[in-house]
């Protein structure tokens, strides 16, 4: 099955693509993890970038990219449930990567997908904390600039 993927910034969003996402991030977080959904809707949506993983006309990944930050921050990287562990995770975040070429980016991953963060090129930079009531670890990504 073919995969797209966009990013656009909060306010090129369609109320259809923003449905889509804030659905599946419930699906995701509040459904599947308990995440209080005080914690996942939080109000700073719109200064972000949406990545939004498509299978023809379903959002079924998803991620947010404060892009006016020095470093951007990634955020609520998630894929449907149904779809989890077949790679596009990764293939969600390789776009997001390529996306970010020449600046450095900032993550709070939850621990136990630390491994996984590191398979892509982010490093661990702090202590377990906790997020939500979940563990989490700060990671950084530091990408090479574009080949002038």
């Amino acid at each position: 099955m073919s995969h797209r993927v966009e990013i656009k910034p909060f306010a090129a969003m369609t109320l259809d693509e923003l449905y889509k996402v804030l659905w599946l991030r419930d699906i995701v977080f509040v459904v599947g993890q308990k995440i209080t959904s005080e914690s996942e809707v939080d109000g700073r949506d719109p200064e972000c970038h949406h990545a939004m993983l498509w299978q023809d006309d379903r959002v079924i990944g998803t991620a947010r990219v404060f892009a006016d930050c020095d470093p951007n921050i990634v955020g609520r990287v998630a894929i449907h449930t149904d779809f989890q562990r077949q790679g596009l995770g990764s293939e969600l975040m390789e776009h997001i990567q390529t996306w970010l070429t020449g600046r450095p980016a900032e993550l709070h991953a939850q621990a136990h997908l630390e491994d996984w963060y590191r398979s892509l090129g982010w490093t661990r930079n702090s202590d377990v904390f906790m997020e939500a009531e979940i563990p989490h670890v700060t990671m950084t990504l530091n990408l090479p600039k574009e080949s002038q």
